[in-house]
């Protein structure tokens, strides 16, 4: 019995783990924005949103969400997408801002009201963050 229950629990945990939401602070310009637009925010073709300059953020290289994030929403090769930041770098863009946890992304986005980045759709709710898009499964 108990195996079974856990069995569940843990096909019930993977339904709802790692619901991707592109998210923000409370105070951000707009309310939401389409697969396109972050997707041009994060291969270097949109720098502002609302009449703000806005700080893309990232998870770690390795992050199993960093990687559904750029297959799903970004979708473009890891590599491409490293060539299209150092070509923006040399005309004077940065690169995403990358933290090790969506704890840490998300601490980031509730203090520095222009920044997005991604988050699972609990952290962004813990954290109060403004939901901007959500890929559905």
């Amino acid at each position: 019995m108990f195996v079974v229950v856990l069995f569940f629990n843990v096909i019930i945990q993977s339904l709802f783990a790692d619901t991707l939401v592109v998210v923000a602070g409370e105070n951000f310009s707009v309310n939401t924005l389409t697969k396109e637009e972050i997707r041009s925010i994060y291969v270097a073709k949109k720098f502002h949103v609302g009449g703000q300059k806005v700080i893309p953020i990232n998870l770690g290289i390795d992050n199993p969400l960093r990687l559904k994030f750029e297959s799903e929403v970004v979708n473009v090769d890891r590599d491409i997408l490293s060539r299209i930041w150092l070509q923006a770098h040399f005309l004077g863009y940065k690169p995403p801002k990358t933290f090790k946890t969506q704890e840490m992304v998300a601490e980031f986005l509730s203090k520095v009201d222009n920044s997005i980045g991604y988050v699972d759709e609990s952290m962004a709710q813990k954290y109060h963050l403004k939901i901007l898009f959500r890929e559905h499964k």
